[in-house]
């Protein structure tokens, strides 16, 4: 084999290395450590889930610009869901991984809830507190700061 050959080896070597530690960093900075199970987007409505099965909501956030999202009160029967968890994943968008101050391509919320083995029905409401508290809205009206979600399980 030729010097230059072996050169071009090596360097494709090391760029297909680097490609995927990359891609393996950003799977896993962009899948967060919860199971979410079924993923609802909806920003509000009717939820149908099979009992015993996980669940969650999503809700698009940019916590660092203050829309920190929580479980409204009050919080849902726990005889019909159990709260199993929530998380904030971050987007990874070119703004980040440029690294430009203040630069922020937001992320996702996603507030997980298990099923109870019965059937029922329950209220989810997921809420950006300050801003719903005080009146204040996001562009787009209030359901910006406020999403209520009738869960039946059955």
């Amino acid at each position: 084999m030729k010097k230059w050959q072996r050169i071009l080896l090596v360097a494709v070597v090391l760029l297909a290395v680097a490609g995927t530690a990359g891609a393996v960093a950003i799977h896993k900075m962009t899948t967060g450590k919860l199971d979410h199970g079924t993923v609802f987007t909806a920003t509000s409505g009717e939820l149908s889930v099979k009992p015993g099965q996980l669940f969650s909501v999503e809700v698009s956030a940019h916590r660092e610009r203050g829309d920190v999202w929580t479980v409204a009160d009050p919080a849902p029967d726990p005889a019909v869901v159990q709260t199993v968890g929530d998380e904030f994943v971050r987007n990874v968008g070119l703004a980040n991984l440029g690294g430009a101050i203040g630069s922020d391509s937001g992320g996702h919320y996603y507030f997980v809830f298990r099923a109870a083995q019965n059937p029922g029905r329950t209220t989810v409401t997921v809420h950006v507190s300050y801003r719903d508290r005080g009146g204040m809205t996001f562009s787009g009206g209030p359901e910006q700061t406020r999403r209520q979600f009738t869960v039946n399980v059955g």
